[in-house]
């Protein structure tokens, strides 16, 4: 069965989108969980690739899962970043769970600083709060969806510090960080002077941060001139620089690491970019190389796809098949361009890799077919209708079975 290219993809989508605006469009869905940590109930924001929550019927695998700090705010933003990202083969599909607030001060804050001058009330529970993310969310996120062991953090001005808090002392409870404009002015620039600490003395192979900064500064102001600015309306920008610069400064710790810095946006606006960048630099590495469909005529092909593939795995951590859609889009092309034993090659890998899916027999039926080899392409046919009804796949077979 043949997928749609982008184009037609992009047409459908316009459609669909219209479709559903009339309805009860809903990009995620609600859910809770108790937390004797916290002694409350915590509302989560989700958002799946597959539809519910844990069903081997409407989902392949497993999913790389990012926890976004003010779920309220960043939620969505995320959640749809990640499925465009996703359908255009950029990063992993990946599970999103939104973690609005309950008493904000109190949770993305490390400790507590009493009569502070921002006027931030009930503070220094964080350490709590990781507490209950580590115990209790992220079991509940693992016990009920689709997870695989990869997990990421996203946290924004105090979300952000807390992102940094995470890193710096308990660094493997995720494998990466993203953290956006953080507060690590906090209680005297502490979380900083621990953070340059920790990347001195500790290893970070492994894991990845991307830290996002955006323009606060007086025209005429650049990130350079800042540095030597004392001023408290500067601390946001000067302590994250020097956190940058630290990490520039030891490579013997190996983490991989990005920054950028928004000199367009501000602290309101850079989250959603960020977030968009901060998953491209991330997984810069999953991304199939371009043009793939003008590698049809190398006959290493499908070692490239599988060695492509190996390398998503080793960095995720846990076993990443070739993407059924590209193998099969390829095959297709490949046949089109009757580059056969291409096309059979691409067509028998998704058969090895997915043999519990309809749709690659029926692919496979359809080499048979443009070969002329009809009994091969019936037993294909057949195959895929074991698994699954569907309606074109039966004409074919029908239409074969008659002409016999």
């Amino acid at each position: 069965m043949k997928y749609l290219f982008f184009l037609s993809f992009f047409i459908v989508s316009i459609f669909d989108a219209t479709a559903q605006s009339q309805s009860n469009f809903s990009l995620g869905f609600a859910d809770s969980v108790r937390s004797d940590i916290l002694k409350e109930q915590r509302q989560l924001l989700i958002y799946t690739p597959y539809q519910g929550k844990k069903s081997r019927a409407t989902t392949k695998g497993n999913y790389p899962v990012i926890y976004v700090l003010d779920g309220e705010n960043n939620f969505r933003s995320v959640a749809i970043t990640v499925e465009r990202l996703a359908d255009m083969g950029l990063c992993p599909p990946m599970i999103v769970v939104g973690i609005p607030n309950t008493d904000r001060s109190r949770d993305l804050t490390p400790t507590t600083v009493a009569n502070n001058a921002d006027g931030v009330k009930n503070s220094g529970g964080g350490e709590r709060f990781l507490s209950f993310i580590e115990k209790e969310l992220i079991p509940h996120i693992d016990s009920n969806y689709l997870t695989a062991p990869y997990k990421l953090l996203m946290g924004h001005s105090l979300g952000g510090l807390m992102v940094v808090q995470t890193m710096v002392h308990h660094k493997d409870l995720f494998n990466g960080y993203i953290a956006i404009e953080p507060s690590i002015w906090w209680d005297s620039h502490k979380v900083l002077k621990e953070a340059n600490a920790a990347i001195e003395k500790d290893s970070y192979a492994y894991k990845t941060l991307f830290l996002a900064i955006a323009n606060h500064m007086e025209r005429g102001v650049d990130t350079t001139a800042v540095q030597a600015d004392t001023s408290d309306k500067t601390e946001l920008v000067r302590y994250n620089l020097d956190l940058i610069h630290h990490v520039h400064q030891h490579p013997e710790n190996k983490l991989r690491f990005k920054e950028e810095y928004y000199e367009n946006d501000n602290h309101q606006t850079v989250p959603l970019i960020a977030a968009y960048d901060a998953l491209r630099f991330i997984f810069d590495y999953y991304v199939f190389p371009r043009y793939a469909e003008y590698q049809i005529t190398n006959p290493n092909l499908s070692s490239v796809i599988i060695a492509h593939y190996r390398k998503i795995t080793e960095e995720l951590g846990y076993q990443v098949l070739p993407d059924e859609p590209l193998v099969n889009n390829l095959g297709y092309y490949a046949l089109r361009s009757k580059q056969y034993n291409m096309a059979g090659e691409l067509f028998a890998l998704n058969v090895l890799n997915y043999p519990k899916d309809a749709n690659p027999q029926d692919s496979y039926g359809d080499y048979y077919l443009a070969k002329g080899d009809n009994n091969n392409a019936m037993i294909c046919f057949k195959k895929a209708l074991a698994i699954k009804e569907i309606p074109e796949t039966r004409a074919k077979l029908n239409l074969l079975l008659k002409g016999k």
